[in-house]
């Protein structure tokens, strides 16, 4: 209707806002150059390293792995022959328990000596456990079974008596004040001297170089079986290079299958499979303990461990 009007010879005549109005409606629209193509880039499949941060050890409390490094865990055979020896308690009891009085003996030649600028504390245990190489059979180290704590009273002395008009020189044993008892405590059981804490700030990292290691004990049961949170004992320690802080990948054995789709069976190994990690936070020479902090599948003695 308004182009109609606008279109109008004698309209066109006019002069004023009308005529403006209609010069403005009678505007068009036409297309300009077309605009250069934007720039393309070709992309091809490449390799990207991405440093993944290791979030799940920011749960772990200290006291998560401070109980284990109370006790002692790995000595060398000499170290468990020269062990100290509880050798009885007061009026000829047999069994002790925390707070009770004990007697103790030295190896020959080392005997239990008291220092007193300091107090003297000493873990007691009992069946020190061979750890074996799985493949080879060689002893890595012996773990101790830990039972108790007790702390230097009186040291190993000796005194001199008479009977039958000779002089007959006894021994005099040790006294200890137990402190801490997780069973009952018996003539025999050993005692080494308390170690320092080795607790310090744990930088998770990789090892710098590629470690084969494996698994060879659950410490604290006689399973094979491992769970999240518990720790694991492996054929590695610091002369393979591991530290406090290390972290290692679990790999799952695969599992071994026979294929019978044909008409002669084939034995299939499939492959081993990553699992989970593991922090490894107590190192000795041989052997290192390891806490498993994230898993998918059961942790088994047997599963070998790598650098991630």
């Amino acid at each position: 209707m308004a182009s109609h009007t606008c279109n109008n010879p004698t309209f066109k005549k006019r002069r004023g806002a009308l005529a403006l109005a209609c010069s403005l409606f009678s505007a068009q629209l036409a297309l300009g150059a077309e605009p250069p193509p934007p720039p393309t880039e070709r992309l091809r499949p490449q390799v990207r390293a991405q440093e993944v941060p290791m979030r799940m050890f920011e749960v772990i409390r200290r006291n998560t792995i401070e109980p284990f490094l109370a006790e002692p865990l790995i000595l060398d055979e000499t170290a468990v022959q020269n062990a100290a020896r509880i050798v009885g308690g007061p009026e000829d009891r047999v069994l002790l328990a925390r707070g009770d009085r004990a007697y103790a003996l030295g190896a020959p030649g080392a005997a239990l000596n008291l220092n007193p600028d300091a107090d003297q504390y000493f873990q007691i245990f009992r069946h020190a456990k061979p750890l074996k190489n799985l493949a080879t059979g060689e002893v890595l180290g012996y773990e101790a079974q830990f039972i108790g704590s007790a702390r230097l009273v009186r040291g190993q002395s000796s005194a001199d008596t008479f009977s039958e008009g000779k002089t007959v020189t006894s021994v005099v044993p040790a006294s200890l004040e137990i402190t801490s008892s997780k069973e009952e405590l018996r003539r025999g059981d050993r005692l080494i001297a308390r170690p320092a804490s080795p607790w310090k700030d744990l930088s998770a990292r990789a090892p710098e170089q590629d470690v084969e290691a494996q698994i060879i004990s659950v410490y604290g049961s006689a399973v094979v079986n491992a769970a999240q949170n518990q720790v694991v004992v492996i054929d590695r320690g610091t002369a393979s290079g591991l530290e406090p802080g290390h972290v290692l990948a679990i790999q799952k054995r695969g599992q071994q299958l026979v294929d019978r789709s044909q008409e002669a069976p084939l034995s299939l190994q499939l492959p081993d499979e990553r699992n989970g990690l593991a922090l490894v936070f107590l190192t000795f020479e041989k052997l290192s303990y390891a806490l498993v902090v994230d898993i998918t599948d059961t942790v088994r003695v047997g599963d070998r461990m790598r650098k991630p």
